[in-house]
């Protein structure tokens, strides 16, 4: 505020730097954890001092108001999920190496997509992803552990998709819950 009101004159000046103080003070005592709040209540420090200057009569332009920042475009609520579905699949789709780091790349990429979408809550965005990526990621370490790790091919051979199909259906169920409980 003090850069952008050096063309006002020095009492002026002053006078509003300290009526704008004295405004974020009592506003702070009001309400001491929204700081955030009563700047953006406050407004733009060049709008400020523009309209200043247009008061003491020093300028024949009206004050312009700041153009808002061009907002962020998000993805909508199915591409992550989407992305989640195809993750939780495409590691049995063939044997290839390079199948299962693409799927680790878009399970990655569908976390933080989740995390920084508008559709859910906090607790929902948690709650979501642990259904669709933890508890699936952990059964299928337990499945390898139990049934593929001993060796046992007959114990393999009767249980060799139980671990891929649960996991697959752990996604899908968390999947379906993170779609019905997003904001529209």
């Amino acid at each position: 505020m003090e850069r952008e009101s050096t063309a006002l004159p020095p009492a002026a000046r002053q006078e509003l730097l300290a009526d704008l103080s004295e405004h974020i003070e009592v506003a702070r005592a009001e309400r001491p954890g929204d700081v955030r709040a009563i700047l953006h209540e406050v407004g733009d420090p060049r709008t400020i001092a523009s309209t200043a200057l247009h008061e003491l009569g020093h300028t024949t332009t009206p004050p312009t108001p700041p153009t808002p920042a061009p907002k962020r475009r998000r993805s909508p609520a199915w591409a992550p999920l989407l992305l989640l579905v195809l993750s939780g699949a495409l590691p049995y789709a063939g044997d290839h190496v390079l199948l299962s780091w693409i799927s680790f790349a878009m399970k990655i990429t569908a976390v933080l997509m989740v995390c920084r979408s508008r559709h859910w809550t906090a607790a929902l965005k948690w709650a979501g992803l642990a259904l669709a990526t933890l508890l699936p990621a952990t059964m299928n370490v337990i499945w390898y552990l139990a049934v593929v790790a001993p060796g046992n091919d007959a114990v393999i051979d009767t249980w060799r998709w139980s671990g891929a199909v649960v996991g697959f259906l752990l996604t899908l169920a968390g999947v379906g819950w993170l779609w019905r409980t997003r904001a529209r």
